[in-house]
């Protein structure tokens, strides 16, 4: 499989490949899973993949979210179905325009923990993210993904086969695969190397209100040095962005970023970060090209004990901090506390 030009993944996939578990026909392989650092056993990748897909939301989704629902239907055996707000939706711009929910996921998930093998089946495209709440329905399975795990060495094998029963394991697939290798290897590193955990829990800033709320720091940093790192790793990743132009001042990072669209216009977001060492406060507010916020994320750097409070408000003005933001809130400040104690920044 092709590597597109300057990402990189936590395990590289390669496509078509003979099968090792249906000889004659063509997969979908991992890379070993033992070369990684540290190694990933088949066991805690089928687990966390099994979590994963109980709650396949990004932070990016837990923003327009209506539903995630699970359903058991046995012993390793449920349906999860993934409904996004049709209102949010109009609101961002993808909507129908008419507040017509969508279902954006739709599996059905049977596990094999003795054959170490996955299945699952979907009723709506995963390519054309999902279907409109109106024409989406669980009566026919149009693919079923198989993931077969491996040993000597460890490694995943996929492929899909859709309704007319052709088998697919090409780049396409590969492609799209790197969402799933990519956030269960990296959750479950993330896990492994973490100093300090972060949780849903309820906010300090304002008592009562959902928050993400890390462990105290106390032991890994002090106040200044984690502040500082906080603002320089925010602002490389801005810098890092496509087509960014950042402008530094004391107390604001100001990025701008230049996108064309199908029609060949320009179009211009913003991310604004502002920040005070001394109250702890940081925000990142994005603006798309019409000049609407479309989210605002908060940090707050709470000093005795040492410990940082996120959340999101979302275009709605709702408070959002989810599971999804949570895991990005516990890896983005287990970097900077990795960050503020390297000789090399």
């Amino acid at each position: 499989a092709q590597r597109a030009m300057g990402t990189s993944h936590s395990v590289e996939l390669l496509a078509d490949q003979d099968s090792p578990t249906e000889p004659g026909s063509k997969s979908v392989l991992t890379a070993s899973l033992d070369d990684l650092d540290p190694p990933v056993s088949a066991d805690e990748f089928l687990n966390e993949l099994i979590e994963y897909l109980k709650w396949p939301v990004d932070p990016t989704m837990e923003a327009v979210l209506k539903s995630c629902t699970v359903v058991d239907n046995g012993t390793d055996d449920f349906t999860v179905k993934i409904v996004v707000d049709g209102v949010k939706l109009d609101s961002y711009g993808y909507g129908k325009g008419d507040g017509t929910d969508r279902v954006r996921s739709w599996k059905r998930v049977k596990v094999d923990r003795a054959a170490m093998k996955v299945t699952t089946e979907d009723y709506v495209p995963e390519p054309a993210l999902g279907a409109w709440a109106d024409e989406a329905s669980d009566k026919e399975v149009i693919a079923t993904a198989h993931i077969q795990l491996l040993k000597d060495p460890t490694r995943g094998e996929f492929w899909v086969v859709d309704k007319e029963g052709n088998r697919h394991s090409g780049d396409g697939l590969a492609q799209g695969l790197y969402f799933w290798t990519d956030r269960v290897i990296g959750q479950l590193h993330a896990e492994a190397k973490a100093k300090v955990k972060a949780a849903q829990g309820k906010g300090m800033k304002h008592p009562g209100e959902d928050s993400i709320v890390t462990e105290p720091l106390d032991e890994h940093v002090d106040y200044d040095s984690f502040f500082d790192k906080m603002v320089t790793v925010i602002k490389e990743k801005l810098e890092k962005a496509p087509n960014a132009e950042v402008e530094v001042g004391t107390s604001e990072i100001v990025c701008r970023m230049t996108e064309t669209d199908g029609e060949g216009a320009q179009k211009v977001s913003t991310h604004t970060v502002k920040f005070s060492e001394d109250s702890g406060e940081l925000f990142i507010a994005h603006t798309d090209n019409d000049g609407k916020v479309v989210n605002t994320s908060f940090r707050q750097v709470h000093k005795s004990p040492l410990v940082v409070e996120a959340w999101n408000i979302t275009r709605s003005g709702e408070r959002s901090a989810g599971v999804a933001f949570s895991k990005l809130v516990q890896k983005e400040v287990n970097e900077i506390i990795d960050r503020a104690n390297s000789w090399f920044g």
